[in-house]
Formats: C-alpha cells, sequence, structure tokens
C-alpha cells in the first residue's frame, strides 16, 4: 500500500461522525439500554451486578459502533494534525 493510501482509509480509532439519518436509530438503541440499565439497578449491590452493568455499557458502545461504522453515510472528520481531511466511507 502506497503512504498516500493511509491518508484516504479511515481511522478505525479516531471518531465517526455520524449521519443524521442515524441519529434516531442511536437514540432508539440507547434507551433500550438504558431500560435494561434501570433493570440491573433493582438488582441487589454486588460485584456481579457491578460487571453485568458495565459490560451492558461496552455491548452498548460496540452496537453504536457498529451502526456507524456500517453506516455508508458516516464520515470522519479531520482529526487535528493527522493529516487527513474528512474521509466519506464509500
Amino acid at each position: 500500500m502506497a503512504d498516500d493510501d493511509f491518508t484516504t482509509q479511515p481511522n478505525p480509532f479516531g471518531y465517526f461522525k455520524p449521519h443524521e439519518d442515524m441519529l434516531p436509530l442511536i437514540q432508539e438503541v440507547r434507551e433500550a439500554y438504558t431500560v435494561v440499565n434501570k433493570f440491573l439497578l433493582t438488582l441487589p449491590a454486588s460485584r456481579q451486578r457491578s460487571i453485568a452493568i458495565t459490560e451492558l455499557e461496552t455491548s452498548a458502545m460496540w452496537a453504536i459502533k457498529g451502526l456507524v461504522l456500517n453506516d455508508q453515510k458516516s464520515t470522519q472528520p479531520n482529526e487535528g494534525g493527522t493529516g487527513v481531511g474528512s474521509v466519506t466511507r464509500a
């Protein structure tokens, strides 16, 4: 791969801006996870409950990241100093 190919590839560790059309679905996912989180908070406090909540947070992050990264309309704005301009997913 040529050096200039890296400047056109999305940075998987950078910020991806979801397209406006994706925002209602992201909000729906967040609301669903909020319902489960509220239920978990009704369980007796324990290390296991804490782990369940942490894993729920992780799952929510991956679910939303999966939506954004697989949306062809998502963009990756310039990350200041990386030399990479706005990359639109093709």
